[in-house]
């Protein structure tokens, strides 16, 4: 890291001393200072010719903080960790254009993981697969928004502000409101960088959209959101920006086919003698290109349950769960 081997990408640091860190990592270029580098700059002044980096030192970082935790969820630096512990702006040279943003996965680890002072495994794990939206996110306050609109004489989006009123903002398979508020949030987030669109909008193609396919506004979500695999077509928890991340790509049946979001999920732990132990699951599985192997969604079913299986590291461990034991080349044993 002190090498800036590594230009990009946060980190989140932990080993069985019990030391923790996080490193707001990048290259920070070494620019003039009094100027508002998030504007276009003159390009015939040789002196807003930046020649450098900023080292490693001054990357923003925090270690060990007594609040007990770190964590990034692509969100700004400054909250990072307990109030506490917090970084402070005025720290760093605004040149270095820091982050300033919370995203709602940010918001739900302040509201769980640092709202519980003494957290148990399970209590990691159900944080780790937390289905909520935040008050405090985007997200919330664009469904606050719409449900504040005037529906005029459309009964069917008198309905559906309705619905997304009573929402409890959780994305859970069984949820009644979650397709409704997702597929109206991803079209309000579109709706973005075209203003011309009404927010109403947003929601009369949601609207429009689940009627068309499901024939009502309010389908569980487990019907719209799935995961595909293989021959293998599950329900999905979760959502966009969700801690249970998951992102999905429209189909032509109105539902939603995961794309994105979490992927590899492996928690670590050392006992208090510093034994290591681990587990983990993967979307799919270890074949990731052979569609003919065995392994190419088996992990599936466990994902999509968000259960994980343990890593075997010992031969010990590895007995009676050994496929085929071969030396590379050996064409003959590798055949299985």
């Amino acid at each position: 890291m002190r090498l800036q081997a590594l230009p990009s990408i946060n980190y989140i640091y932990a080993d069985e001393k019990g030391n923790i860190g996080y490193v707001y990592n990048g290259q920070f270029p070494v620019r003039a200072e009094g100027r508002d580098w998030s504007q276009i700059q003159p390009g015939d002044r040789s002196d807003l010719i930046w020649q450098g980096y900023l080292p490693f030192d001054r990357v923003p970082q925090i270690w060990n903080p007594k609040s007990g935790y770190v964590f990034n969820s692509n969100n700004t630096p400054f909250q990072a960790t307990g109030v506490e512990d917090a970084l402070k702006p005025s720290d760093f040279s605004p040149t270095m254009g820091v982050q300033t943003d919370m995203t709602n996965r940010a918001y739900r680890a302040q509201e769980t993981f640092g709202a519980d002072a003494a957290i148990s495994a399970e209590a990691f794990r159900t944080y780790k697969f937390d289905l909520t939206y935040s008050e405090r996110s985007d997200f919330a306050r664009k469904i606050a928004e719409v449900v504040k609109l005037d529906p005029g004489s459309d009964r069917d989006l008198s309905s559906a502000q309705a619905l997304l009123k009573g929402w409890d903002r959780r994305t859970n398979i069984g949820s009644r409101a979650a397709a409704l508020a997702v597929l109206m949030g991803t079209e309000a987030a579109h709706s973005d960088s075209h203003p011309d669109v009404p927010p109403i909008e947003a929601l009369r193609h949601a609207v429009n959209t689940l009627k068309t396919h499901f024939g009502r506004i309010d389908p569980e979500w487990g019907q719209v959101n799935r995961i595909r695999r293989g021959n293998l077509d599950l329900p999905i928890d979760g959502g966009p920006d969700i801690y249970r991340a998951v992102y999905g790509v429209a189909q032509s049946d109105g539902t939603l086919t995961a794309s994105g979001g979490d992927t590899f999920i492996m928690f670590v732990t050392w006992d208090k003698t510093g034994a290591l132990s681990s587990e983990s699951v993967h979307q799919f599985g270890s074949a990731t290109l052979d569609a003919h192997s065995p392994h190419y969604a088996d992990q599936t079913p466990l994902f999509a349950a968000m259960k994980t299986k343990p890593v075997l590291f010992t031969e010990k461990q590895l007995a009676g769960n050994v496929e085929a034991d071969y030396h590379p080349g050996d064409r003959e044993k590798t055949t299985h």
